[in-house]
């Protein structure tokens, strides 16, 4: 369940598992920069989380990791039939099963002000039997103990609940449990040793640490012992032992619960990015999967045949926007709880290599954040499940497992096996990627398919399948390596021809890219045979992209030649910006132009080995003489940079808010409202084909709104166009790029604004500006000709036409050659919702139509949405606006 604020308030938001990650293009020197809105190197699957740069994937994660997700603003299910949908109250948390012993089958479910009780017996006709008030809160967890359920909260003083299921149709509340605290945050049964954990328990505002009660006496719990060394916030018993999930300090402990009253700590571990929300085991007990509740968190999976080694051997994501929540194993199938992403299910026959073979998605808003599917209930006899929605309240289900496994091995002939493999099956939304053990499974529905196995630097692989229902086949896949070259040239000035230092130099479609030295000279190895748009960038140059040919195995120079920007601040003087703008109410993390403080969140600490806690009842708690830990979704890494973007001296930027440095992120970052900054006034007359071209920073610990960085155009100061609208945080430098006739015409006194508002309590929102530009693209050079390749073919791309749509649009791209293209449809935060057009493209004009629908066919909600398109090295960028 979401983790409480500082405040106790909610934090806010803003097919097929496929693994991600590639190598980040790093830079030498002071600075770290990412060129960003690359969708044509985003490793998408037309899902709902279209586009991120793989550099940033790659800052994000360090490692491969599966991921997939139905797409932007619809909903889905694969292999999940809906039995019924019940939505009878105005908010909800937890959920979970009540099992007669008669067998009949009850939904235990959350909500603000209480507990609703649901038959689900008759699926189809699931209706509630009975609603237990309760003190207000957004947090409610229940499980069961014989013919009783016990109820937690948030809400001080509400303590657990206890609710007679001896007559299910007529349930009654028995008592409160209030003794020695009086409200906790989740809880777990052990029914065989009759005892209930009670994890992150408080007495008023006091921490009470997790306590254990036995329930020998199901109606009067005896408080037995508890674990008061670290906050616990969920836990997961299993004979003796007892993995607890330390969410703050980012610490999965084991403990040995063998006696309550004397709890010891086997082992504990961390890892990099932890916030470990919860954890069950696999059905033999021999692998952990571990929940990190955290914007970009994952599942991971940990080996625990030997507790003290535990490798991580699998790391897990649908959407790397999203926040896991839940995981709970029955049999061989993991259910997942995923927030926006909705319930995902997984197949654990190898528990090594979890196949997503099924979901059902209950939210149609943006990936990310604490919306959508809180909790998920697996534990019904029937193979009835039920989820719990925080919005829309419970969902029953029944799983339809139409689908074979097949497991891919990929090596590499002498080196052997071979992680970071694309295997995905061609036109459909199953694809994944290897990782250390250089294998995959896929769940395939039945039938013929063809998949493609693939990595940067090997020839690609195209291998038929047939698959059957039920069926468990594997195949093994030999890539070969293709002979690489190395790409070395100069990055020079138009004027002198001097060198250029810190030019960037990337090469499209691939994970390449340098940074030119002192005198401008840079190095690309590791490149394969091919044509390759190349781009040659630096700040306050207008940037250059040509075709660059490589021959395999044959190393070859590419100069650049880059010229100034019509005008350009590197933001190290005082150049006329304004600071502020009327509206803006932000009390704190203004804009300010100043050498950077950085902040960051960092990695958790290694993980104590703590000797025996032990509590005797009655006695004071010994978490009760502690502060509550600070509470939040922070990742760690960077939320506001230490260096400004610019290359070689200097040093400031603009910064939403300086900080001393050492103080936490917190401290003087955006809160209780927006602040604008705006640049001067900027004469475009005389420009034929103006673009703007800056960097950006923004980092944010929920996605979405109200927290978000907004970014404007006018062309008087008065009426604005928006530009850009960032929801989701991306704490690295980027370049943005827009071209000015898109928004408005061009004036004398054009200005640009950003805008960083976090507009509820207890968020973290930082933003950053530097090194604004602006070019006439009509005055600008071309690419020089590459002696070895043919000249980039100049591309048209006409208007949507209607604008705006209702029912279909069309463009018309036109090429004067023959050339590999990639047209899409991208909503207003980035997200790629569905490609037009990719692959090799004829001359002349070919006309594409978007119907309003996404990858799976599902309509698009009404907005606006951008249409992008690229080929021969140029990129277009053209809007639209679809109502329905």
């Amino acid at each position: 369940m979401p983790p409480r604020s500082r405040t106790g308030c909610v934090p806010r938001r803003p097919g097929t598992a496929r693994q991600v990650g590639c190598k980040i293009k790093k830079r030498s020197g002071k600075n770290r920069r990412l060129s960003g809105w690359r969708p044509d190197l985003a490793l998408t699957r037309a899902f709902r989380i279209i586009h991120v740069d793989r550099a940033f994937l790659t800052l994000l994660f360090g490692a491969a990791l599966i991921w997939s997700a139905p797409p932007a603003h619809a909903q889905g299910s694969k292999n999940v039939t809906l039995l019924a949908h019940l939505n009878q109250h105005p908010g909800y948390s937890a959920c979970w099963s009540y099992v007669h012993p008669d067998g009949r089958e009850y939904a235990i479910l959350g909500t603000t002000d209480g507990t609703a009780i649901v038959n689900v017996t008759n699926p189809a006709a699931s209706y509630e039997v009975a609603f237990i008030p309760g003190l207000g809160s957004l947090w409610r967890e229940m499980k069961q103990y014989r013919t009783y359920v016990y109820v937690s909260t948030e809400a001080q003083g509400g303590g657990i609940q206890i609710i007679d299921m001896a007559n299910p149709e007529l349930p009654q509340l028995r008592s409160v449990y209030a003794t020695g605290f009086n409200h906790e945050h989740t809880l777990e049964v052990d029914s065989t040793r009759a005892l209930l954990f009670c994890n992150g328990t408080r007495l008023d505002a006091a921490q009470t640490g997790m306590r254990i009660l036995s329930l020998a006496d199901p109606l009067n719990p005896v408080d037995v012992g508890g674990y008061t060394a670290d906050y616990v916030h969920d836990c997961f018993p299993r004979g003796d032992t007892l993995f607890a999930s330390s969410i703050y300090n980012g610490i999965m402990r084991v403990l040995n619960i063998a006696n309550p009253a004397a709890i010891t700590e086997i082992t504990s571990w961390t890892y990099p990015k932890a916030f470990t929300h919860s954890a069950e085991t696999s059905k033999d007990g021999k692998y952990l999967y571990v929940c990190d509740e955290l914007n970009y968190g994952t599942m991971k999976v940990f080996d625990i045949h030997d507790l003290m080694a535990h490798p991580q051997i699998m790391e897990i994501t649908v959407n790397p926007l999203a926040i896991v929540h839940n995981i709970h194993v029955k049999a061989d199938t993991g259910f997942v709880a995923y927030y926006t992403e909705g319930i995902r299910l997984f197949d654990l026959s190898d528990a090594t290599l979890p196949a997503e073979f099924g979901y059902y998605d209950t939210y149609a808003g943006f990936s990310g954040g604490f919306h959508g599917v809180w909790e998920i209930a697996p534990r019904f006899p029937s193979g009835t499940f039920v989820a719990s929605d925080m919005g829309t309240g419970l969902y029953v289900f029944r799983t339809n497992p139409n689908y074979g496994i097949l497991k891919v091995r990929v090596v590499d002939p002498t080196t052997g096996l071979l992680p970071g493999a694309d295997v995905t099956a061609m036109g459909e939304t199953d694809s994944t990627r290897t990782q250390g053990s250089g294998a995959v499974r896929l769940a395939l529905s039945p039938g013929s398919h063809t998949l493609r196995v693939k990595k940067f630097g090997y020839t690609s692989v195209i291998w038929p399948v047939s698959m059957a229902k039920g069926a468990h086949d594997s195949i093994l896949v030999t890539l070969q390596p293709e002979p690489l070259a190395t790409v070395t040239g100069v990055a020079r000035r138009s004027s002198d021809s001097a060198g250029l230092e810190g030019a960037d130099l990337e090469m499209e479609d691939t994970p390449l890219g340098a940074e030119s030295a002192a005198g401008g000279a840079y190095s690309m190895p590791g490149v394969p045979g091919g044509v390759y748009s190349m781009t040659c960038d630096r700040a306050g140059y207008v940037p250059i992209t040509r075709l660059t040919a490589v021959q395999p195995g044959m190393d070859r120079t590419a100069d650049f030649t880059l010229h100034k920007a019509a005008w350009y601040d590197s933001c190290d003087a005082d150049r006329g910006w304004s600071l502020s703008a009327a509206g803006d109410n932000a009390v704190t993390g203004i804009w300010e132009r100043a050498d950077p403080v950085g902040t960051s969140q960092a990695t958790a600490a290694p993980a104590r080995h703590l000797g025996p806690s032990v509590y005797e009842a009655g006695s004071l708690h010994p978490a009760a003489k502690h502060e509550e830990p600070p509470e939040g979704t922070l990742g760690s890494g960077p939320v506001q940079p230490e260096d400004d973007h610019t290359p070689g001296a200097g040093g400031f930027c603009f910064v939403t808010g300086n900080s001393i440095p050492g103080n936490p992120p917190g401290t003087n970052d955006v809160d209780g409202g927006k602040t604008t900054l705006t640049t001067p006034a900027l004469n475009m007359v005389a420009m034929a084909d103006p673009y703007v071209r800056f960097a950006r920073w923004f980092y944010m610990n929920s996605p979405g709104e109200p927290d978000s960085f907004l970014i404007d155009v006018s062309a008087n100061g008065l009426t604005w166009a928006n530009v850009r609208s960032i929801l989701t945080s991306d704490p690295a430098w980027r370049h943005e790029t827009f071209r000015v006739r898109d928004y408005i015409t061009p004036t004398s006194t054009v200005r640009v604004r950003f805008i960083a508002q976090d507009q509820a309590p207890e968020g973290i929102v930082e933003a950053a500006v530097d090194d604004f530009e602006l070019y006439d693209a009509a005055q600008t050079p071309a690419g020089a000709s590459d002696p070895q390749t043919t000249p980039a073919p100049q591309i048209t791309v006409s208007a949507p036409r209607p604008n705006p749509a209702a029912r279909s649009a069309s463009l018309t791209l036109t090429l004067p050659a023959p050339a590999r293209a990639h047209v899409a449809v991208y909503d207003l935060a980035g997200r790629k919702v569905r490609t037009l057009l990719e692959g090799q493209a004829t001359a002349g004009p070919t006309t594409l139509v978007w119907d309003g629908k996404d990858a799976l066919g599902r309509g698009v909600s009404s907005g606006v949405y951008w249409i992008r398109a690229a080929a021969g090295g140029r990129v277009f960028e053209r809007k639209l606006v679809w109502v329905r």
